[in-house]
This record gives structure tokens, sequence and C-alpha cells, in this order.
């Protein structure tokens, strides 16, 4: 069971106010002005409420206006300094901020419907309730209306908060996965963002779409940006986990698994991009091994952005040269020369999976050129060769790299080092040539 307070609206507006980034609350009551002003009704819903009620802080704002919210959205902007993004044909805009605070999505108040499973849904005016009645799961059905002083009564009209305190998740009709497959993402990261069970019957909703293949029906880059976001969690592995515990990875492409159990992966040091290439690093490796075609093959099946294709190939490539890390008296030169063509991203992701296992002369290799290596550089340039008389062509490259390897093994410490070296090193290449 989860605490939930006694008193829930008591608890909204004491506690909105706190949980909010600095300026959200503000705004909300400039939308509230806007709205009484256009003879309409905004709500906050969603997640921000459902947050609210736990004592979670949210930097993920959705509002629903009965109403026109694209031409309200612009006039908020307007007075706040902020950028609008508006998509009409769903009548939503989205307010952004410089600095990114946060973010806050104005919709209109809406029905939907589906002209077929999976498809992008077609969207009218409708009330709040109704708009409450589209939405994913029972803990994110409730609503507060927006005053320009103040915060209304909470709605709850599909039971949310009995959920919240249950610690359920749970869908609000036996169609919502048919309607939308990416729901199936969504459940899973919610049970495990907020430690809570899917219900029984949600659960089995979920396993009859997985068996009916349902997510075929939802295009590539819809399945891909639901991984994305789910990899950037701060538990994102367990999420993944679960998925392949429900067969979803395997759905989506044939051997496709987790390799950790819930709770076996450390949790990633660092920012959501950090986290996401993490866990994407990983995906690769236990799919790919130490194919790296096999691993580009899948990224480009999952229509990754280029950036992640590389990162996800070349942490595939990190392991086909793995064991060479490994080789006694294996110089600092050679450990450059076998990461550096590496994607760094990708060497980065690696290094920061499961850190404490990290005890092996491979792992503090590739910790060597990720802190060390990586940064050293020469002194001299191709000008330095030049004025030593050296014609321009392929030696430059090759005195450059013999220069660089030396400084790398401690053989040169100074630009005058670096200078003499070159000077022996053409030296010992003329008497053999």
């Amino acid at each position: 069971m989860t605490s939930i307070p006694q008193d829930p609206n008591a608890h909204i507006r004491e506690q909105l106010p706190v949980l909010l980034p600095m300026g959200a609350v503000d705004l909300l009551h400039d939308v509230a002005r806007e709205a009484e002003d256009a003879g309409s009704t905004a709500f906050l819903e969603g997640g921000s409420v459902r947050d609210c009620l736990l004592d979670i802080p949210s930097d993920d704002i959705d509002v629903s206006v009965v109403g026109d919210a694209p031409a309200l959205a612009r006039k908020v902007a307007g007075k706040a300094g902020a950028k609008v993004d508006v998509h009409s044909e769903f009548g939503t805009a989205t307010l952004l901020f410089d600095g990114n605070p946060f973010t806050m999505d104005i919709v209109t108040s809406r029905r939907e419907r589906y002209e077929r499973p999976g498809a992008l849904p077609l969207v009218e005016p409708a009330s709040i309730e109704e708009d409450l009645a589209r939405r994913d799961f029972t803990v994110n059905a409730m609503a507060v209306p927006l005053m320009p002083d103040g915060f209304g009564d909470l709605l709850d009209p599909k039971g949310g908060v009995t959920d919240l305190s249950a610690g359920l998740i749970r869908v609000l009709h036996d169609q919502s996965f048919e309607d939308d497959p990416t729901r199936i993402f969504r459940a899973a990261k919610l049970a495990v963002r907020l430690g809570f069970e899917i219900e029984r019957h949600t659960l089995e909703l979920i396993l009859l779409a997985v068996r009916d293949s349902l997510l075929s029906n939802i295009s590539m880059d819809r399945v891909t940006r639901e991984l994305l976001l789910i990899m950037q969690e701060r538990k994102g592995s367990d999420v993944m986990a679960l998925l392949d515990k429900l067969g979803v990875l395997g759905n989506i492409y044939p051997e496709l698994a987790w390799p950790f159990a819930a709770g076996a992966m450390e949790p990633v040091q660092g920012d959501k991009q950090a986290r996401l290439e993490t866990h994407l690093a990983a995906l690769a490796i236990h799919f790919a091994g130490k194919d790296a075609v096999l691993a580009e093959g899948l990224a480009r099946f999952l229509r990754m952005p280029l950036p992640l294709i590389k990162l996800m190939r070349d942490a595939v490539r990190l392991m086909a040269v793995w064991d060479n890390l490994g080789g006694e008296e294996l110089a600092a030169s050679q450990v450059y020369r076998l990461l550096q063509p590496l994607n760094g991203a990708s060497l980065e992701a690696v290094a920061r999976i499961n850190p404490s296992s990290h005890n092996s002369v491979e792992w503090d290799r590739l910790h060597l050129y990720l802190t060390t290596l990586r940064y050293v550089k020469l002194a001299i340039t191709g000008d330095h060769l030049r004025k030593l008389g050296i014609e321009a062509g392929p030696i430059y490259r090759e005195v450059l790299d013999a220069s660089l390897d030396a400084r790398l093994d401690g053989k040169v410490a100074t630009k005058a080092d670096e200078e003499r070296f070159v000077r022996e090193w053409l030296a010992s290449r003329n008497k053999t040539t």
C-alpha cells in the first residue's frame, strides 16, 4: 500500500507550489486567467497531479483546456517570453523556456477515436471528463481545475486515488493496448518508476497484446521513441528487464533481450543522455557480442539516429578488441591505437556499465585511455616539420604518429624532446632506405 494524504485537495493546494519547478505555479495561474478571459476552463492533469499526491517533484506539466488550447498557449507564451510549438491537428501546444527548467503542454480537452489498431487518434473537442476517459491509466486520469489565484478540487472519475493507494497501474478499458500499443511501454515504465504493480487484468491484456503482436501495428519510430525514453530513466535497466520478462523485446526483434535482471545493473552515473547511452551499449553488446555488423543492423532496424547507430556499433567493436586490450606488456601507445578509432561516447558508455565489477587489466586500460591517453597531444605540428625541411607528403603522418607514440609511452615530454625525436627518427629512416 502507498501512503496517500487523507485530504487530497488540501495536500494539492499546499504541496503543488513546493513540488513544481520555480515559476511553474505562477505560469499556471496565468494560464487560468487567460482561459477565464476566453470563456473557457483550464485543468492541471496527468503526471503532475499523480506525483503531487505521492509527494514527488514534477517538471513535466500537462494542462488541458476546454477551449482553444493553441490560441491560449500563444497568448501565455507571449507574456512569459517562451517559445511555443503548436500541433494544430491535435489541438496541442508546448511552451519551451530558455534554460529548459520545465516543459508545459497545453492541450485542447478532447475525445479520441482510432480508425484502426495502433493508428494515431482522430481527435475532437470534448469535456474534461471525456478527456480524462481517453488517458492511459487510472493514476494519470486525474485533474485539478486551475484558477487565477489557486487550485480547485480534485477530479478523479476513474479511481486514480484508489489505485495510487493500492500501488497499481490499471488501464481504463480493455481496448487500451489495441488502440495504442505504446501504452505497454508506459505501463512498465510507470510501474518501475513508482514501485507499483501492474494490475492483474491489465497484465493479462499486455500479455495478450504481445501474443497478438500488436506492436507491429505501429511504426518502428514510435517503438524506438518509447525505448529511448525508457533508457533515460534512472531505473531504465529494471524497466527493460520487465519488458523482457513480458516478452516485449523479443516481439520487437527476434532474440532481442536484456542482460540484467531487475536490480542487477548498478545505477548509471550521469544525466539522461549518459543513462541512455549506457543502457543502449549494454543492449547492443548483449545482442551482438563481438559482431559490429549485427549491432549496426539492429540499430538501423530500430531506425536509430546516426549518433546512436555509431554508439551501438562501436560498443560492440570494443568487445571485438577486448582480448587484445588485455595483452601482456601492452604499451600505452598500443592501448591508444586500439581504442582511438572507436567512438568516444561508446567507450564512455561501456565504462559506466556496473563499474564496481571493473577489476581486470582490460578495464584498467580502458579507464587509462578515457582519463588520460586520449587527451595526450603533440607540441609539434606539420609547420614544425616544414621548418625542419621535411617535404610535405605521407611521411608527415608517419612521423607525427611515431612522435605521438613516443609521447604516450613517456619517451618524450617536451617540445624540444619531440623535435629531437623527429630528427633521430628521420636519420634512422634514411639509413634504412
